[in-house]
Formats: C-alpha cells, structure tokens, sequence
C-alpha cells in the first residue's frame, strides 16, 4: 500500500490528485477515521460527494472499520491502527474500541451526503430565510412542470399579441428556421437557468443587462440598419455602377449574369435584403468566402491593361464593403436574437418558477442555487453561517473535479469561516479529485475549478498536495496507453499542442501494482466517411414507379458497430486470468463505451445482427423495445379498452400467445360489437387454457385493479399472474434472453421512479413515459434505472464514464491531426 499518513492526518488541510482506481475512497474513510480518533465529534464531520451511492458506499466503509476496531483484540487493533499510521498507545486503542458505539448512538450523526442532499438539509432548516416554502418537496422530474410553464408563455402571447414576449417570439420564429428549433434554444435556456442567474444576479431588469452588455461586445445597436446603409452608400453605388460598366466590356456568360444581378438590385422596388443578397452572390462564394477574381489574357485583350486593374481593384474594393456590411449585420442579428431569446427564456423561467412555487416544489438547481444565495447573498447570511459554523469542523469533498460554479460558490463561505475561524479550534479541508474523470460538463461541472480550489486553500489555509498515480484496478497495458494518451509530450515523435490545455497540464505518469495482470489496449481502424453516389446527387428526373430515391447516408456508425461486433466475437473464448486462474472470456466481461448516446442504436443494431447479447440503456431504444412496446399497449388497454391495434398487440405477444386464427375470430365480430367485447364473450366459452379464455379472465382482473392500487402493485400482479418473465424468456431468441429479462425488470422498476411511485394513476404513467419517449436523448437528459443483472453474460452497452475522457482525448487528438496519431500509440 501506498504512504496515505501525510493526506490522512487530521491536522493537515489537503488536496489530492487521485486517479481512478487508485484507493481515492479508501483515503477518504481513513481520513474520517482518523478524525474521529483525533477526538472530532461525528456531528463535525461532514464528507460530500456525487451520487447517494458513492455516499453510502463511503458510510459503510466507514461503519466497517469501526465495527471491526471494536471487535479486534489488542494485537489485531495494533495492526489496524498501524495500517491508520496510528500509534497504538493504551489510550488510543479503548478510544478506537468505543469509535463504532459513539457513531452508532451519536445525537448529530456523521454524515456523508452529496451536494443535493446538502442543499436541502440546510434550506429545510432556514426555509424563511432562505425564501423557499416550509415543507416544500424536491421534484426529480421536471417535465410535466416544463410543459406546463410552455401552455403558460403560449397563452401570454396568444392573449398580448402586441406584447414583449410576442415581439420576441416572431424574432426567434424568424432567426431560428421553424418552431421546433425556438423550442429546443428555450428548452436549453431552462436547463442552463444557473447560468443565466449568475449572470444577472440581483439585476432589476436582467434582459436589458444582457442586451446592454452584448451591445458592446458587439460594438452594434439595434438602430444600426447595415443593409439600408449599404444600399444607399452613394459612393458604393458609383463602383458598382462602374463594376458592370467594365463587366460588359467582357460580355462572357458569367459576367452578363453579374450584370444582370446588380441590375436587379439597383431597381427601387427591390428590398434591401434582396439587393444585398444579389450583391453578395457575385462577390461572395456559397460558404461566405471572398471570390477570387483572376486578371486573364482574353480579359486584357478586352479591356486593355489599364481598365482589367481598374476592374481587379474594384472587385477587391467592393468585396470588403461586403464583407463589411455582412458582419454588421450579422452582428445585428445576433443581438436581436439573443435579445429576443432572453425575453421569452425569461417569461418561460417565470412561469416555470411560478409553477413550482405553487405547488411547493424545489428542483435541483433551485436548491443549489437558493442555498448559495442564503449563504453568501441573504441578509441573514453571517447568522446562517454562524450556526453553520457551530456545527461543521471538518469538511471533505470527493469528485470536486465534478464541482460546477454554484457548488463552489456555496462551498466557499463555510471554507472562509475556516480560514478566519479560531485558531484553537482544529478545523479542516478535504478534497480529492482528477480532472480527467470529470463528466458532468452538461450539469456545468467545471475542471478548472480544482486548480482554483487547490490555489485557493493553499493560499488560505496552507494546503498540502498530494497525488495518487498508482493502480490497484489497471493492468499495465491500460497504464501505458492512459499515459500515451494524456502525456502526448512523452512520445519524441509528436509534437504537442501549443495551447496549454490539451493534453493536461501537469499530468503526473501513471503506474500500476498490478505488474503481472493482463491487458490488452487496441485501436481500431477509423472508418473514413465514403462519398457520394452519384445516383443520390443526379439532376436527371426519375420515375419513382421504377427507381427508388437514393439518398446518401453517413454510414461509418454503422459499419464501426459491424466492427466492434466481429472484435467481440473474436474475443469471446479467449483464456484471461481470474482470481489468480484461468478461464474463458464471455460477453458479460465486454463493456462498450461511447461518448455519447446518438449513435448507440447503429452500435446495438450491429451487435444484434451478429446474435451478442447486450444490454443497452439508451433510452429511446429501451421504450421502443418489443416487449415495453406489449406491457404499454397492455397498460393501455386497462384504460381504453377498445383500441383494437393496442389489443391484438398485447393478445399475439407471448403473454397470452393467441394465433392468427384467434385474431380473426375477434375481427369477424358480428355488427358493431368491439374486439374487447366479443373476447370477453368469446373467452368465457372457451376452455380455461386457451389464449382467448386465459385474456379474457386476466384483463378483467387487471382491470379491476388499475383504478384501485399504484402503477408498480398493478405491475407487480400482472408479472406474477401472467408470468410475463417466463413466458417471454421462453420465446426470446437465446442471444437475446438476458436482455429481454433485464429490459422486463427495469420497466417494473421505471413504475417508482416516476414521482418516487407516490401517484396511483395510470394515466399518468403512460404519460410520463411518452414524455420520455419524445424526449431528447442527450447527456443533459433525465436517465431511466439501469438495472443489471449480476451474472448476465451479456455486452452493455452503456456512457460509463471513467474512461470516457480517455476515448475523447484520442477523438480529438486524430481529428486535430488529420488521423495522425502519436507513433506509440499508433503502434
């Protein structure tokens, strides 16, 4: 093991650069324990991280290591305080013996907790002075409030055509090419609301700051009318003039058409916009770059020497006034856009607000956001602060690379106290991180504010540094191509970007203790992007009775999954050490990691049409599964029985495994009795182990259930009465078992993460998940449970992030580089 005692020692305030699989929560409990042997109240401890898991994960270390001190003899004690870099003196060992019943029966109990959870025990303790309603709950799934706030801002604009925010939605509807598009920039302005607080943090009239500040970075006004001064510059107009005089002393094709254009835009009835757009045409190339004006032969024998200059000159002349104008204007367009985009986002974010204060809840932004501002911006911040104080001697923050602004911010006054506390009393700071495991840029985390914390408190408080570069998880072959990747410097062959930020800045080379255990790090080839089939480019007419429309695709996902599917299968069998022996590779040890989840149905196609079994969690692809297709249309039958599409889905899937010929039956219903109808006449006439009587007698119970208990109960009888995981293993393809058992489980479990499973409706289920359906499936996304199984021998396919930074830097890398990778890592 490792030197950890400088690190862990109570008395030092400490940062450390901890790589993954290096020990990073080993060193966080033993720095708690260490604490607490020190004589820190468990009540003084407070230990932040990321997920609930990694919480309690850090708990239970914790409770472990105490359970165990108190139930070792002195010799066993000894060797575990040792391990502590402890002495084991009398004293310290009955103190180490008491720890476990101390913490177990502490009054204010220790607590490792993340940044949210924090958040809220602090704004339910001063819910007045934070401004939030008593009582208030904390909603995880915000889109049903979202689409509320939308019906809002619609009918404030429906109902004030003349108004600000409908001014602005014409702008938006204008600027933004279709409605789709001005509801995806709102839908960002939303999700982005920290920022957007920050930013006009206590403005009175927070549009007008922005607009006035991008107003001068822009060095543009919304007076400014580029286009009408370009059409009327009268000495602009004299060239131009003079530009198609010359032009026609060279009457090719081109030239007349030019002629023809600044003609059409001299004309008065002709707009400013299509004037300039003619102009533009002849001086600008399709993709906005100067046109490149060659003095030939034949147009010196035209116009002589002197007047082919004259006419090179003014089109170089012209060409900047162009671009000159065109900037401008963009300019302009810019500021309008985001002018208008500010006053609906605004409006959108105030309805949203207003909803939720109605009905007493906080989301997750509002309770970093709210607690920063009880903390630093309240008139009641230093009596927070103080009774913060009271309580909170030690602190220690894992992941801090995932830390986004507001965190920091809120973190900092509790870190000031520290710095300008009592001298007395011992206090201290904790925190570990890696800026290449950070993974939360869509949730605004920040790497750079590690660096800022770490000068922070060296500055402050005399922080130590420390680094872990050492593995107990990696094989040797992982180390070097972490370390090829992230120190590019190491590799004489290549010379490294100039910009200081990639590769990392101070990046310390990685080492394992794993010497002797196998790896293996292989690149695949890229797959270049293949061009366009003529067929899909040709101008020619076609008769589409005949020939089909060629449209070309970008299919290199595709063919990526094709390869990653015969890596898989080239792999699988293959001997690897396990526990010290030997034994055959299988799908369960194979994860696929992507940076993120656009392409993942290209990767799974791929995987399933070369029969591996995986588990995805994309979730479009999950919803869209065949056995969640039949549970919702069953779900859906509950409520609206006579959907005949919805019915004979649910009937053909192997929860009753009803025939064609049963099918038809149904639909040969005489006069206008409805499929459901004639199937609870039919069914109870037929024997009980037909699939029609079998329906017959399950929907009717289940139907009777679906108004009286909550969605995860109804589901719970419909899998133990209909057997749906037998059933449906039993008619899965046998490479498709594990994922089709896993996609089953993981519905049950979706039924309590909807509004933590507190709502019986099933309307309202269904709903939600049509609203997940729709859904934009992006990092940014709320993300459905996961759930796995143990022994699955199957591929997941997931955005399992701890390497994911290593995958990006190589991405960049090449495409920075034209495909040219390191020599090293090329091999």
């Amino acid at each position: 093991m490792p030197d950890i005692s400088p690190a862990t020692a109570p008395t030092h305030n400490v940062v450390v650069h901890a790589a993954a699989g290096t020990g990073k929560t080993r060193l966080l409990t033993h720095r708690i324990v260490r604490l607490l042997l020190a004589g820190s109240a468990p009540g003084a401890i407070l230990a932040i991280t990321f997920t609930r898991k990694a919480a309690g994960e850090m708990r239970r270390r914790v409770t472990d290591l105490l359970l165990a001190m108190a139930a070792a003899d002195d010799a066993a004690l000894s060797e575990q305080l040792a391990r502590l870099d402890v002495p084991p003196e009398p004293h310290t060992l009955e103190n180490a013996r008491g720890l476990y019943e101390t913490v177990v029966g502490a009054v204010h109990e220790l607590r490792a907790t993340t940044f949210h959870a924090f958040c809220q025990e602090i704004l339910r303790r001063f819910p007045l002075e934070a401004e939030v309603p008593p009582g208030f709950e904390l909603t995880e799934t915000t889109s049903e409030l979202e689409a509320q706030a939308w019906r809002r801002l619609d009918e404030e604009i429906t109902r004030e055509p003349a108004g600000g925010p409908a001014q602005a939605m014409d702008i938006l509807l204008k600027h933004c090419n279709g409605p789709d598009n001005v509801r995806n920039v709102l839908s960002d302005f939303l999700v982005h609301r920290s920022d957007w607080w920050a930013y006009v943090e206590d403005r009175t009239d927070p549009v007008g700051f922005a607009a006035d500040a991008l107003q001068k970075t822009l060095a543009v006004s919304l007076q400014d009318d580029p286009l009408a001064a370009f059409q009327a510059d009268s000495k602009l107009n004299k060239s131009l003039d003079r530009y198609a005089q010359l032009l026609a002393g060279h009457p090719t094709q081109t030239n007349l058409k030019w002629i023809d254009m600044l003609t059409r835009a001299r004309l008065p009835e002709t707009t400013k916009e299509k004037a300039f757009r003619l102009v533009s045409e002849i001086f600008l190339t399709k993709d906005t770059k100067p046109r490149v004006f060659k003095t030939s032969r034949v147009l010196i024998e035209k116009l002589g020497v002197k007047e082919a200059d004259e006419l090179q000159q003014l089109h170089q002349t012209i060409t900047g006034h162009v671009l000159e104008a065109r900037d401008r204007y963009m300019r302009r367009i810019t500021l309008e856009t985001s002018r208008a985009w500010w006053i609906c986002g605004q409006r959108l974010l105030e309805h949203y607000q207003a909803l939720k204060a109605e009905h007493k809840l906080l989301d997750f932004a509002d309770l970093e956001w709210k607690t920063y501002r009880l903390l630093s911006r309240s008139r009641h911040t230093e009596w927070i602060q103080y009774k913060l104080d009271q309580r909170i001697d030690h602190l220690l923050v894992d992941e801090f690379q995932d830390t986004n602004p507001t965190q920091w911010r809120l973190l900092l006054p509790l870190m000031e106290e520290m710095a300008a506390g009592d001298p007395e009393r011992r206090r201290s700071v904790f925190l570990v991180g890696d800026e290449k495991q950070s993974i939360y840029r869509f949730r605004r985390a920040d790497p750079k504010l590690f660096h800022a914390a770490r000068e922070w408190l060296t500055t402050h408080v005399r922080a130590r540094t420390f680094a872990q570069h050492i593995s107990w998880r990696s094989s040797p072959a992982i180390i070097r191509f972490v370390n090829l990747v992230f120190d590019i410097q190491a590799d004489a062959d290549t010379e490294a970007p100039a910009d200081g930020e990639y590769p990392l800045p101070n990046f310390r080379t990685h080492h394992t203790h794993h010497t002797e255990l196998w790896g293996l790090a292989e690149l695949l080839p890229l797959i270049p992007k293949e061009p366009v089939s003529k067929a899909a480019t040709t101008k020619a007419l076609r008769n589409p009775l005949e020939q089909p429309r060629v449209i070309g695709e970008d299919e290199r996902h595709r063919r990526e999954g094709e390869l990653i599917a015969a890596k898989i299968r080239e792999l699988i069998g293959q001997p690897v050490s396990d526990g010290g022996g030997v034994r055959a590779l299988n799908y369960g040890d194979i994860m696929i990691l992507v940076r993120d989840r656009n392409y993942v149905a290209s990767y799974e196609d791929a995987l399933r049409h070369a029969g591996i079994p995986y588990l995805g969690t994309a979730r479009g692809t999950f919803l869209e599964c065949l056995e969640i297709r039949d549970l919702i249309h069953l779900l859906e039958i509950l409520i609206a029985p006579y959907d005949n599409l919805a019915l004979a889905s649910v009937l053909r899937s192997p929860i009753f495994a009803a025939t064609d010929e049963d099918l038809i039956r149904l639909a040969s219903a005489p006069g206008e009795t409805s499929w459901y109808e004639h199937l609870l006449q039919t069914g109870a006439d037929e024997p009980p182990d037909q699939p029609l009587a079998r329906a017959c007698r399950l929907l009717q119970r289940w139907s009777e259930y679906a108004d009286r208990i909550p969605v995860h109960d109804l589901l719970d009888r419909i899998y133990s009465e209909g057997n749906i995981l037998a059933r449906y293993a039993s008619a899965a393809p046998a490479h498709l078992k594990s994922r089709v058992e896993a996609n089953l489980n993981r519905f049950l479990s979706q039924a309590l993460e909807v509004d933590s499973g507190r709502y019986p409706s099933l309307a309202r289920f269904l709903a939600r998940l049509d609203i997940l359906a729709n859904k934009e499936n992006n990092a940014s996304a709320e993300t459905l449970p996961a759930v796995w199984s143990a022994r699955a021998a199957v591929v997941r396919c997931d955005r399992e992030i701890a390497v994911l930074r290593l995958i990006e830097a190589v991405r960049m890398y090449a495409e920075e580089h034209e495909g040219r990778l390191p020599g090293k890592l090329s091999d």
